[in-house]
């Protein structure tokens, strides 16, 4: 699993921290920069989903599948692996978006297949 995502780090122009995080918002695996606190990030994606989910569900969206958060500072995109797991990664702003969004969710489904 830190294979993965440490190749995802590495290879995608513009992701700064990766973190897999299980359902009960625990940090699995995580390739973070020093100065960022996986414990921090795991628990903010985690409430991020959950509040998505509500969203979605309410304004009857189907299943939710990710979250994407822009600020004038970075990104934050939170992708479900499966029903227990999350990855969530941030982003530097200057990122091409839709090529970072297919690496992320490529990531996702080999996570997806080890766990």
């Amino acid at each position: 699993m830190l294979e993965t995502l440490k190749e995802l780090r590495s290879d995608s122009n513009g992701v700064q921290a990766v973190v897999l995080i299980s359902s009960d918002a625990m940090a699995l695996a995580s390739d973070m920069p020093d100065g960022m606190e996986e414990e921090v990030m795991s628990a903010t994606a985690s409430s991020l989903i959950a509040a998505g989910e509500r969203v979605a569900s309410e304004l009857s969206r189907g299943n939710l599948d990710q979250v994407y958060l822009r600020g004038e500072a970075g990104d934050l995109v939170v992708v479900k692996v499966n029903d227990d797991a999350l990855l969530a990664c941030t982003v530097d702003n200057a990122a091409k978006m839709g090529m970072t969004l297919l690496e992320v969710n490529r990531c996702a489904q080999r996570l997806a297949d080890i766990i």
